[in-house]
């Protein structure tokens, strides 16, 4: 299997040393961007380009930008719902679970330390189910190709046959 990466989109660069080597110990790898982009728009181009599995953002990101990290989390969700997401805040967020779905998850940002071990738990889970989400998909497409397919020759065939 794998080793999971993550992007980890955080503006502290003691929190990203720290969290980086908190997680590996768990086996996931984290991404970290030297520089947050100005533009929202280029987060999801950046998923695609570092081929992450999961992410994990820091609500506060105003030491280099203006947009918080629940921005870029509704930014990324506009082109992907299923990547995993954990979003780190020290304040209560109303209504998060409302807003997003089953790959989001919103952690105390002060809670981490102590449970990081079960936070890599669901992230591996999370990008196990997606994996097999996106499996059945592809299958369940296919199977929908086939079968348009097969509708196509035997219309073709009784087509050919009235011909005759």
């Amino acid at each position: 299997m794998k080793k999971l990466k993550g992007l980890f989109i955080e503006d502290e660069v003691a929190n990203i040393k720290i969290y980086t080597e908190l997680f590996a110990l768990e086996g996931l790898e984290l991404e970290c961007l030297d520089k947050l982009p100005e533009n929202l728009e280029r987060f999801y181009d950046i998923v695609l380009e570092k081929n992450v599995d999961f992410l994990i953002i820091d609500y506060h990101l105003d030491k280099q930008v203006t947009y918080k990290g629940i921005d870029v989390l509704r930014e990324i969700r506009k082109s992907d719902s299923t990547i995993y997401a954990v979003l780190l805040t020290n304040y209560q967020l109303e209504d998060f679970a409302d807003q997003f779905g089953d790959y989001d998850y919103e952690l105390k940002k002060d809670t981490i330390v102590e449970r990081y071990k079960d936070v890599a738990e669901k992230i591996k889970r999370a990008c196990e189910l997606r994996k097999e989400n996106l499996i059945y998909k592809s299958i369940d497409g296919q199977q929908s190709e086939e079968s348009d397919t097969i509708k196509l020759l035997r219309e073709i065939s009784s087509k050919l046959d009235t011909k005759e």
